[in-house]
C-alpha cells in the first residue's frame, strides 16, 4: 500500500482516538502480587494449599505485633484490640493472648482448655495484677513465646480475614484499628504488602517511565538531531503502552511486580522500530527525493525486516507462555501485544507523521549515506579477525565458569527496600517472635472421630518434634502438644497416654475451646501443626521439606487397626517397637533393638520386683504425696523401710500401701524404664526420655493395615515459594528452548538458508552465556523477572542480525565482495542498531532506578544482554560473512521463500 497525505491524516486521528479511549482504562490499572498466585490453580500443590487455607481460616492471614515497655501492664488494652478486630466485618477470626488456647488449673485442681479470658476481666484494668500474671504466663509454652514475645515486651495477634473478601480494602480495616489505638505495631501479611507492593509499583512507573523517556530521547536527539527524530519514536511506544494498559484492564488483568515491567519493556524495545524506518526515511532523503517517496521506499526496503524483527521479539516473549508461573506468561503475553503495537505505531503511524509534517535530516552521513566510524571499526575488525575472535572465545569460557552458581529465589521480601512496611515488619516478627510465615502440616484421617485416637495424635507429636530439630522452625503449635500438656495437667507428666479411652477424657475437655478450630476441625476429622518458619532463604526450607517427607513417608503409618496390647503377640510387639523407633527417631536419638525388648520385660514383671530395684527415696516420696492428699501424716524413711522389711507399723501405712500400689503403678513403672533407659546412649534428653518411658503403660497398639487412613499433607507459603522456585528453573529452560526454535524457524526461512538461520543464532547464545555468567559472577538470582531474560534476549537480540544481513544480503548483491559488503553493512546499517541498541539498553537500565530489587536486577541484566548483542553481531557477523565461501554467500542473496511466496 502506498501511503498519501490523505491516508497519512486519516490514519494519525483514528489512532488518536483509539488512544483516547484507552486512556480511560489505563488510568485505572491496579496492583496485586501474592506469591500463590504464581503457581497455577490447579497445580496439587496450590489445592492442597488452597483447601487447608479455607478449611482453618487461613486466607488473607495477617500477623500483626505490637510493642509495649511491659505486656502484662496493657492486657485490657490487649483484649480491646482483639474484641474490636472480631467486630470487623472482614475479619474471621482473631487470635492473641486473651483467647489463645492454654492448659489451666483451677484453685479446685481442676483441669481444662480454655484461655485467659476466661479466668481474668480484662475489660477492668484493675481486675487482675499485671506481676502475677506474668509470673502464670511465664512457663505457659502454649502463649510465652508464640503470642507474647520472650522479652514480654510484644504481643502478637494472628487475623484470619473472611474468604472472598477485597483483601487490599481488608487489610486497611485492619491497620486502621491498631492506627486508631495509637499503639507501635508492626504488620505483616498479604493484604498488607499488596498495598505497599501497589504503591511502589505505581510510584516506579510514575518515576520510572519518565526516566526511561528523557533517556531514550537523549539518544534519539544525539543521533537524528531534530525534534522528529527525537518524538516520534517516544509518541509511538506511548501510544502503544497506553493500548496494552488499556486492554489489561478490559481484560481485567491486574499488574503485579514482574508485570510492572511491561510498559517500560515496551518503550525499551518498541522504539527500535521507529529508529530504523527514520533511519532509513533519512538515508532515502539523503538521495534527493521527496518526503512521501523516501517513506514509501523505507516501507519497501526495510518494513519486512522490521516485521520480522518483531515477529522473532514478539516470538521470543510469547516462548514464556510455556510457563507455568502466571506472572511469567502474563509478562509473555501482554510485551508481546505491547511489541505488536510498537510495530504496529513503527509501520503505520510513524511513516504517516513523516508524510504530514516532512522532517529533514541533520545526520553526518558520508556520500555514501555511511558511518565513517563504524566504517573505520569493522575494516579494523576483519583484518584482526584471529584476535577478536580469541577475545570473544576467551571471555565466554571464563563467564561460563560461574553458571552453575545461579540460584533460584522468589521471596518477594528479598527484594524489598529495608525501609518498606513489609520488610521492617518481617524483621521485627522474626526477631521477636521467631518467623513471619508457616508451614503447614495436614493430617487428615479418614474414618469419624479418628482424630481422637491416640495414634493420630502420636503421628501429629513426632512429626512436630521432628521438625523442632531444624533451626529454622522456631515454634509449633498443634493438637498432639495440646492433649499432650493436657495429660501434663493431670500427671505431672507431658506425653500421649496410649489408650483411646483416655484420649475421649482428654477430647471432652478440648472440643469447642477458642482457638483450637484453628488447628483442629472436628467435622473434617482433620487436623493441621502450625510450623512458624524463621529464615530469610527458602532454600533452607525446601532441605527441610524433603528430610520431613522422608520421615514421614518411612515412619507414620497412613493404614492401620487399633488393637489393645497383647504383649505375648509378635505382630503386636513388632507394632509397638515401630512406635518407639518412630519417637525416638524424630527426636533424632538413635534406636536400638534392646529398648523394646526393655519395655516388653517390664510390662511382663510382677511390681513388686519393679519396686525392689527402684530408689527407695523416689518411693517414699511419692508415698508422702499419696497420704497428704487424703489428709494423713508423712512418714520417714526408716518407718518405710520397716514396712518394707516386713517389721511392725502403723495398720493404716499397710492399708494406704496396697491402694498406693495400685494407683501408681503404671507411674513406677514408667520410672523404672526411665531409670533403665538413661544408662542407654540414646541420644535424647532426659525430657524425651521421661515422656517415652509412659508408653510402657500402653493398653493399646497400632497394628499396620486395616480401615483407620491417615494422610499427611505438607502445604504453606513457603512451600509454595520453593515450588515457584523450582518452576523458574524448568520455565527458563523451556521458553529459551522454544524461543529458540521459533527465532531459527522464522530467521532461516527469511533468510533462505539453515546454515545462516543457525550461525544468526551465535551471536544471541554467546550473550546468554555471558549474562549468565554474570549472574553467577554478582550473586542476582533467577526469579519471575529475571528467568525472562534469555527469551527476551534470544528475541530481541536477533533484531540486531535481521537488520544485520538483511542489508548484508543487499550490498553482497550489487558488489559480490564479501569484504565490501561488510563494511558498507556496518557502516549504515551498524548506526541504526548502535542507536537501537542505545535507546533498548537506556530503556532497560532505567529498571536499575526501581526499588524493587528484582526489577532492579532485571534491569541490570537486561541492559546488559543489549550491550552484549549488538556488541557481539557487529564483531562477528562482518567476521563470519568473509569465512563464508562465495557459493554460500551467492545463495544467502537470492530472495527468501517469505518473499518468494507473495
Amino acid at each position: 500500500m502506498q501511503l498519501n497525505s490523505k491516508k497519512a491524516s486519516v490514519i494519525v486521528v483514528s489512532m488518536l482516538i483509539l488512544t483516547a479511549f484507552f486512556s480511560i482504562y489505563a488510568s485505572k490499572v491496579s496492583v496485586r502480587d501474592n506469591i500463590s498466585s504464581y503457581v497455577p490453580k490447579n497445580d496439587p500443590d496450590k489445592l492442597i494449599y488452597d483447601e487447608v487455607a479455607d478449611r482453618f481460616g487461613l486466607n488473607g492471614m495477617i500477623l500483626t505485633a505490637v510493642k509495649y515497655d511491659d505486656v502484662y501492664k496493657h492486657f485490657d488494652e490487649i483484649y480491646r484490640l482483639t474484641e474490636t478486630l472480631k467486630k470487623l466485618d472482614v475479619v474471621d477470626n482473631v487470635i492473641s493472648p486473651v483467647n489463645a488456647p492454654r492448659i489451666s488449673t483451677t484453685e479446685d485442681g481442676d483441669i481444662s482448655v480454655g484461655n485467659l479470658k476466661s479466668t481474668y476481666d480484662f475489660s477492668d484494668k484493675n481486675s487482675y495484677e499485671p506481676e502475677l500474671l506474668k509470673k502464670e504466663l511465664k512457663n505457659d509454652e502454649m502463649i510465652k513465646g508464640k503470642f507474647i514475645s520472650e522479652n514480654g515486651k510484644s504481643v502478637l495477634f494472628a487475623i484470619g480475614l473472611k474468604k472472598n473478601v477485597e483483601e487490599k480494602s481488608a487489610g486497611l480495616k485492619v491497620e486502621n484499628v491498631f492506627k486508631n489505638e495509637n499503639v507501635d505495631y508492626y504488620i505483616f501479611g498479604t493484604a498488607i504488602a499488596n498495598r505497599e507492593i501497589e504503591e511502589i509499583v505505581k510510584d516506579n512507573l510514575l518515576k520510572l517511565i519518565p526516566i526511561v523517556l528523557i533517556l531514550v530521547m537523549g539518544v534519539l536527539y544525539f543521533s537524528y538531531k531534530n525534534i522528529a527524530g527525537v518524538l516520534l519514536p517516544i509518541i509511538s511506544v506511548l501510544l502503544a503502552d497506553i493500548w496494552t494498559v488499556g486492554i489489561m484492564e478490559l481484560l481485567g488483568i491486574d499488574f503485579n511486580i514482574t508485570t510492572s515491567a511491561v510498559p517500560i519493556a515496551v518503550v525499551g524495545i518498541g522504539t527500535a522500530y521507529s529508529i530504523h524506518i527514520i533511519s532509513k526515511y533519512y538515508e532515502e532523503l539523503h538521495r534527493g527525493i521527496s518526503a512521501e517517496e523516501a517513506v514509501n521506499e523505507t516501507l519497501k526496503h526495510v518494513g519486512t525486516a522490521v516485521i520480522l524483527s518483531a515477529f522473532t521479539t514478539i516470538a521470543g516473549f510469547l516462548s514464556l507462555l510455556t510457563a507455568d508461573l502466571t506472572p511469567v506468561w502474563q509478562l509473555g503475553i501482554f510485551t508481546s501485544l505491547g511489541i505488536a503495537l510498537a510495530l504496529l505505531m513503527a509501520t503505520v503511524f510513524v511513516p504517516s507523521m513523516l508524510i504530514i509534517f516532512k522532517p529533514k535530516s541533520k545526520i553526518n552521513l558520508s556520500e555514501d549515506g555511511e558511518s565513517h566510524i563504524l566504517k573505520y571499526i569493522t575494516e579494523k575488525l576483519v583484518h584482526h579477525r584471529s584476535l577478536t575472535l580469541s577475545l570473544i572465545i576467551g571471555v565466554v569460557l571464563i563467564t561460563t565458569f560461574f553458571i552453575p552458581k545461579i540460584k533460584s529465589d522468589m521471596q518477594i521480601e528479598n527484594f524489598m527496600s529495608e525501609k518498606t512496611k513489609m520488610v521492617q515488619s518481617s524483621k521485627f516478627l522474626r526477631e521477636n517472635f521467631g518467623g513471619n510465615d508457616y508451614i503447614f502440616v495436614d493430617f487428615i484421617a479418614k474414618n469419624e472421630n479418628n482424630f481422637r485416637d491416640f495414634y493420630f495424635n502420636r503421628a501429629i507429636r513426632d512429626v512436630s518434634e521432628f521438625s523442632k530439630n531444624y533451626e529454622i522452625i522456631s515454634q509449633v503449635t498443634n493438637i498432639g502438644d495440646v492433649v499432650a500438656n493436657l495429660t501434663e495437667g493431670f500427671t505431672g507428666i507431658k506425653y500421649i497416654p496410649g489408650s483411646n479411652s483416655a484420649m475421649e477424657q482428654d477430647y471432652m475437655l478440648i472440643e469447642g475451646s477458642e482457638g483450637i478450630d484453628k488447628i483442629l476441625s472436628e467435622e473434617a476429622n482433620e487436623s493441621i501443626s502450625q510450623m512458624m518458619v524463621n529464615t530469610k532463604s527458602f532454600s533452607k526450607v525446601k532441605i527441610f521439606e524433603k528430610e520431613l517427607k522422608n520421615y514421614i513417608n518411612e515412619n507414620i503409618l497412613t493404614e492401620y487397626t487399633i488393637k489393645e496390647f497383647d504383649i505375648d503377640n509378635t505382630e503386636h510387639v513388632k507394632a509397638f517397637e515401630n512406635e518407639i523407633k518412630e519417637f525416638i527417631i524424630s527426636r533424632k536419638g538413635k534406636y536400638i533393638s534392646q529398648i523394646t525388648d526393655l519395655f516388653i520385660k517390664t510390662k511382663k514383671i510382677n511390681i513388686e520386683n519393679i519396686i525392689n530395684e527402684l530408689d527407695k527415696n523416689y518411693i517414699l516420696k511419692l508415698f508422702n504425696k499419696y497420704l497428704e492428699e487424703y489428709g494423713e501424716e508423712p512418714i520417714s524413711i526408716k518407718t518405710f523401710e520397716n514396712y518394707l522389711n516386713g517389721k511392725e507399723v502403723d495398720e493404716y501405712i499397710s492399708e494406704y500401701y496396697e491402694y498406693f500400689i495400685y494407683d501408681y503403678e503404671p507411674t513406677l513403672r514408667a520410672n523404672y524404664v526411665e531409670t533403665k533407659l538413661k544408662n542407654m546412649d540414646l541420644g535424647i534428653s532426659n525430657a524425651q526420655i521421661k515422656e517415652l518411658s509412659q508408653y510402657v503403660n500402653d493398653e493399646e497398639v497400632p497394628i499396620p493395615g486395616g480401615k483407620r487412613i491417615l494422610n499427611v499433607r505438607i502445604t504453606g507459603i513457603p512451600v509454595l515459594t520453593n515450588k515457584v522456585n523450582d518452576m523458574v528453573f524448568e520455565n527458563q529452560k523451556e521458553s529459551m528452548m522454544l524461543a529458540y526454535v521459533l527465532v531459527f524457524i522464522l530467521f532461516a526461512l527469511q533468510m533462505h538458508s539453515i546454515i545462516l538461520g543457525l550461525l544468526a543464532l551465535i551471536p544471541i547464545t554467546l550473550t546468554i552465556i555471558v549474562n549468565f555468567g554474570i549472574m553467577g559472577i554478582t550473586g542476582i538470582s533467577l526469579n519471575a523477572a529475571t528467568v525472562t531474560i534469555a527469551s527476551i534476549t534470544i528475541g530481541t537480540g536477533i533484531d540486531y542480525t535481521i537488520h544485520y544481513l538483511t542489508r548484508f544480503k543487499k550490498e553482497y548483491r550489487l558488489s559480490k565482495d564479501k569484504f565490501k559488503a561488510s563494511v558498507r553493512t556496518s557502516a549504515t546499517s551498524g548506526r541504526a542498531i548502535v542507536i537501537n541498541s542505545l535507546a533498548v539498553i537506556l530503556g532497560f537500565a532505567t529498571f536499575i532506578f526501581s526499588e524493587i530489587g528484582m526489577l532492579s536486577q532485571f534491569g541490570i541484566l537486561t541492559a546488559t544482554a543489549m550491550l552484549v548483542a549488538p556488541i557481539l553481531t557487529l564483531t562477528i557477523f562482518p567476521i563470519l560473512m568473509t569465512m563464508l565461501n562465495n557459493n554460500l554467500l551467492n545463495k544467502f542473496s537470492k530472495d527468501s521463500i517469505l518473499k518468494q511466496k507473495k
